[in-house]
């Protein structure tokens, strides 16, 4: 694993993976500046605070281990 900033959470490494434009790390791992392309609605979001990245993996790793037989309603609820 590349640890470059090694005071930074999960969320904030997957924030500066996906960066569009990169973000300024400052102490504490707060995130200034940087963009962020949205595959949901196909928007660039400047503000990181919008952004959510709990559900990526989780979601994808369920669907690899299953989840795509599951019936709707249970996928929904699953995911909220």
């Amino acid at each position: 694993m590349d640890f470059r900033h090694p005071q930074c959470s999960t969320r904030y490494e997957v924030l500066l993976e996906e960066a569009v434009t990169a973000p300024t790390v400052g102490e504490g791992c707060r995130l200034t500046g940087g963009s962020w392309y949205s595959y949901y609605d196909g928007k660039i979001v400047n503000d990181a605070t919008g952004l959510d990245v709990d559900h990526k993996v989780p979601l994808a790793q369920a669907w690899a281990s299953g989840a795509y037989a599951w019936d709707v309603a249970r996928r929904e609820a699953f995911a909220n």
